[in-house]
């Protein structure tokens, strides 16, 4: 279970609550030593109905503190829109995550979180109140939220897997304040997605989070994500075109 936050996490978690939701296709400027590693966007069924759409892109950001992947999307599915942004280091463990939900006109979320010594302390503001959280990170932590797409992009970018193998990593899931570990298994190193008219290669994984939902993603060789369905729910995202 979480550990209580320590005393110093909520002043520092507010500043970071506090930044604005950058929208996914915001372009750094002056900051040469990021690279783009992906950008596009999915939409969204359930049920064989459209439902919604999601944006994102991911870059490689290089600093004197070593380099991150960033992960930033913005999607719409029915009435709600989120943002969503996620560094993490090299292994897809966070060091900072900021994500902003809306209904509408009303803010139903807002959840920040950071990295301090070893832990991952969050502050979450929602239409219940507010809550400051602390979790241990263990060695390959990445965070798994029931809701997103582009988050997977974390799960399997630089993972070596043959055919048949899996690994369990250790999980978070700070939107519904609780942590546990997820697997990740590579079914077929060679299968198709068809996507915009185009046929794509593609590994078809086997994800299965830590309540025992089963998640099937396509991914390229390099990890740019393809489509992603939850059987349980209905829900199939599919790429709107194909990765440049």
């Amino acid at each position: 279970m979480p550990r209580p936050a320590l005393r110093f996490v909520p002043a520092l978690l507010v500043l970071l609550c506090a930044m604005p939701a950058v929208p996914a296709g915001a372009v750094h400027t002056g900051q040469p030593q990021s690279t783009r590693l992906d950008v596009g966007s999915f939409t969204i069924s359930v049920g064989g109905q459209r439902t919604g759409r999601e944006q994102f892109s991911v870059q490689r950001v290089e600093s004197n503190d070593g380099g991150t992947i960033e992960v930033r999307s913005e999607s719409a599915v029915g009435d709600t829109r989120t943002a969503v942004r996620l560094e993490a280091d090299s292994a897809g463990t966070p060091v900072r995550y900021s994500i902003e939900a809306r209904r509408g006109t009303e803010q139903i979320l807002r959840l920040g979180g950071q990295r301090v010594r070893g832990r991952f302390a969050t502050l979450a503001r929602s239409v219940t109140g507010e809550a400051a959280r602390e979790y241990l990170l263990r060695p390959g932590a990445v965070v798994v939220e029931d809701d997103g797409i582009v988050q997977y992009a974390l799960l399997v970018r630089g993972r070596t897997l043959a055919e048949g193998e899996g690994l369990t990593l250790p999980s978070l899931t700070p939107v519904a304040n609780s942590q546990g570990a997820v697997r990740v298994v590579l079914e077929a190193a060679h299968d198709v997605v068809i996507i915009a008219g185009a046929r794509r290669d593609a590994r078809r994984y086997r994800i299965v989070t830590d309540a025992g939902e089963v998640r099937m993603l396509w991914a390229e060789a390099d990890g740019a994500l393809l489509r992603l369905r939850i059987p349980a729910r209905g829900l199939d995202a599919l790429r709107d075109d194909v990765p440049r």
